[in-house]
């Protein structure tokens, strides 16, 4: 039995081979991008999982509103890890750890590697985070000041097939570090990724410099909320000495002005989607992007899917007399319920198979695009497959039971008697299933839209400064850093070089925070500063509104000189404050160094959009380790390559790096245009599927009327009238379906908005344009069928049973 039902399945794919075609690529289709997107989710949620104990790791973070300025930053103070360990019994281990911002040029003998992610850590560090060791022991690899732990990629590139055990590493011309361990990379995702790890174990008891990342693991059963309240009374009480040695204010009239202050945790697991704080060690993933490609998914699957089922509920009733002969000669309702499923059940199979080669040709676009490294053989395979088997399984059945059901209800006389393919119920159904399917289309172009609308707004904002042509190139050695000035003339020379100027750091980069106090105020300012040289403001072209800009005549290191920015400026609340005295202090127990407030820029952004300009304040610094060149567009190459050639004369022991400002800068916003990328591949390919099957329901439709076709054309009928007749029922599902749509859209598209500090008015046009998209669609699939039949010879159709 079930031999012919297979038999009987692949005769009718057969016979039908249009229809198949469209039902098994439409579907095959709908599920390559639902095993995408399982393997995007699956990925993205995988990250620190793979650590022993990760669901007892918990991260601590500030969060604080001084004066009015906000900070949300998982950074804690030097002593934090060491507090943990002693004086909280629920605490296993804690560890804390401070990554360097830029790459460091470590030599052994005379191999030079620059390894791009290097962190200092304390002893405790892999008793936190249980990375594997190939050699040295993970309790006391970090004990000794010097101690060195590299990856076995690091430790490659540093000694080549020599044991690196016991070897001796110089950093960066400054330090000499003996390698302790060697670890291998971990096998799961984690929100930060280190190449090395550089011992640091000294602490200073000051809770109010907040420079450090700790981590703690919980003991097995701790109560977790008692000891987070305990926990946060226990700290707050510990910063009161250091409120008032360096803000000279006391803990109590420091909150009654309105400051707060507090201590946060958060686990592990949940800081890769979830986090998106001030400092974050690099830049996470996005729990938003997940919902969405999540949501794509469904809304794809279900236009698939609709396809799927309405061929097969509009086809089946084509068999109506197969099932009168099959009732008559002694077949079940349970039998022929089983015949259908079953050859449902094997075209959506087929249509997975087909789904799986799919996934391989479009894993390598998906990835780059994307800024993932999936394969479809990976240590998930197991559930990859048995994810797509019960979706393929569960569309064979919801796809085959209306035909099922239905068919097989029928009395064989009945059936017998004539075609039942026409009935209300079949056809309203029908007409169900295009209205979501064409809501789900146009929801997908309007979301589409909007979300390239937004980021074309991003892209086209003024950020306040000039990014292109202007190469960043960090400073190595403090010979560099000390006797820059003098070295400028020297590129300069070429006239190629506009200008030259330095920086504590650029736009792209993550500010840092100080307090400063306005004369004849005790109230503490806190202010994002930036530290940079004279030509600054000429090399990023920062306009000035009021005052003056740095100059090396007037201004000097010692007594400093301070520029505002507009926000700085009006969230103080400085009236003329061109010609005011600002001051922060030096040390613990030094006094105010005051400087004279000299100009105020136009705000310029620094961290990209996801967070709104900062308050701040610049000053001339000396020792700033990041130097900008501004170059004429002409001969750009040339000019590199006469800069390379003079810095590599100054700085002969680290290679000449570079990076252009704008990509620098545009890499803050990189996750949000490879997400609309993304989304307008998934739209297309929604569209795609949407217009086949409305292709294979207008051919069935066309073929249902054949007879009344033809007897309207020998009655005087025009092609265009004909076509009018088959045209306008598939219009009127598409503008019901926008009745559905627009409400959704709207709504999905505004809380998309709101995750934006700076976005887009809701526009008006995406709506109005995907309405049209969606008619024209539907009209040119329509229509090509309708065209065709409406150019029949009246004589076939006549004929036509």
């Amino acid at each position: 039995m079930l031999k012919n039902y297979f038999k009987v399945a692949l005769r009718n794919l057969n016979r039908n081979r249009v229809y198949a075609f469209i039902n098994i690529l439409g579907l095959a289709l709908g599920l390559t991008v639902t095993i995408l997107v399982f393997m995007f989710v699956k990925d993205e949620t995988s990250y620190d999982k793979h650590w022993s104990g990760s669901e007892r790791i918990y991260r601590t973070g500030i969060k604080a509103d001084m004066m009015g300025q906000k900070m949300d930053a998982p950074v804690s103070p030097s002593p934090m890890a060491q507090s943990l360990r002693e004086e909280f019994d629920e605490v296993e281990s804690a560890t804390r750890l401070q990554p360097v911002k830029q790459e460091i040029l470590m030599r052994q003998e005379q191999t030079k590697v620059y390894i791009q992610k290097g962190v200092y850590a304390d002893s405790t560090f892999f008793s936190v985070f249980d990375y594997e060791f190939v050699h040295g022991d993970a309790q006391t690899a970090l004990n000794e000041p010097n101690a060195l732990v590299l990856t076995e990629e690091s430790a490659r590139k540093l000694f080549g097939d020599e044991n690196a055990m016991g070897g001796i590493v110089n950093y960066d011309n400054r330090r000499d570090y003996i390698v302790k361990g060697i670890v291998k990379q971990p096998k799961g995702h984690s929100h930060f990724e280190f190449d090395m790890f550089m011992a640091q174990n000294d602490i200073q008891n000051i809770w109010i410099n907040n420079n450090f990342y700790t981590y703690f693991k919980l003991k097995e059963g701790a109560d977790f909320a008692a000891f987070e309240q305990e926990m946060k009374a226990n700290f707050l009480k510990k910063i009161e000495p250091n409120v008032e040695a360096f803000l000279k204010i006391t803990i109590e009239d420091f909150l009654k002005q309105g400051n707060t202050f507090d201590y946060q945790t958060q686990p592990l697991q949940s800081i890769h989607l979830h986090s998106h704080k001030d400092w974050e060690i690099q830049q996470n993933g996005n729990i938003i992007y997940v919902y969405v490609f999540i949501g794509i998914a469904l809304l794809v699957i279900l236009i698939a899917g609709i396809n799927f089922m309405n061929l097969s509920t509009a086809r089946s009733g084509k068999r109506a007399k197969e099932v009168g002969v099959r009732k008559v000669t002694g077949a079940s309702r349970p039998m022929l319920i089983f015949q259908f499923l079953t050859e449902s059940v094997i075209q959506s199979f087929i249509a997975l198979f087909l789904a799986y080669i799919l996934v391989e040709l479009f894993l390598p676009g998906f990835n780059n695009v994307m800024g993932t490294e999936l394969y479809l053989f990976n240590d998930y395979l197991s559930q990859t497959i048995f994810f797509s088997v019960l979706v393929a399984l569960f569309y064979g059945l919801f796809a085959g039971s209306y035909p099922a059901f239905f068919l097989s209800g029928f009395q064989p006389v009945s059936v017998l008697k004539g075609d039942l393919t026409k009935t209300k119920k079949g056809a309203m159904l029908r007409k169900s299933l295009v209205v979501t399917q064409f809501a789900a289309s146009i929801i997908l172009i309007i979301g589409m839209m909007i979300i390239f609308q937004q980021i074309s707004y991003l892209h086209n904002k003024d950020i306040g400064f000039k990014g292109d042509q202007v190469i960043i190139v960090p400073i190595q050695t403090d010979q560099m850093a000390e006797n820059f000035r003098n070295y400028k003339d020297i590129f300069l020379k070429n006239s190629q070089v506009l200008s030259v100027s330095r920086a504590s750091y650029f736009p792209g980069d993550n500010p840092n925070q100080t307090m400063f106090v306005l004369e004849g105020s005790e109230e503490q300012l806190p202010l994002w500063n930036l530290e940079v040289d004279f030509d600054f403001f000429k090399t990023l072209d920062v306009q000035l509104l009021e005052g003056r800009v740095f100059d090396i005549e007037k201004d000097n290191d010692s007594i400093p000189s301070y520029i505002l920015n507009e926000t700085a400026v009006r969230n103080l609340n400085i009236e003329n404050a061109v010609g005011k005295r600002m001051g922060s202090y030096i040390s613990q127990q030094g006094d105010l160094r005051y400087g004279n407030i000299i100009g105020i820029v136009k705000d310029f952004h620094i961290e990209g959009f996801d967070q709104p300009i900062r308050p701040m304040i610049l000053y001339v610094r000396n020792r700033v380790w990041y130097t900008a060149f501004k170059i004429s567009p002409e001969n750009m190459n040339a000019t590199i390559a006469y800069i390379e050639n003079e810095w590599n004369k100054l700085e002969p022991s680290h290679p000449f790096r570079y990076t252009f400002l704008d990509q620098k800068f545009g890499a803050k916003f990189k996750q949000q245009e490879n997400f609309g990328t993304m989304f307008l591949y998934l739209t297309i390919l929604a569209i795609i599927i949407s217009a086949m099957g409305l292709y294979g329901l207008a051919s069935y439709t066309a073929e249902q009327r054949t007879k009344e076709i033809g007897v309207r054309k020998v009655l005087g009928a025009s092609v265009a009238q004909i076509m009018h007749m088959l045209n306008k029922d598939f219009i009127k599902l598409v503008l019901i379906a926008n009745i559905f749509a627009w409400p959704i859209s709207y709504l999905l598209a505004k809380d998309w908005l709101s995750n934006f500090s700076y976005q887009i008015d809701m526009p008006v046009l995406p709506f109005v344009f995907a309405t049209l998209v969606a008619l024209i669609i539907a009209l040119i699939t329509v229509s090509t069928q309708s065209y065709l039949a409406a150019n029949s010879d009246p004589v076939d159709a006549l004929k036509y049973e």
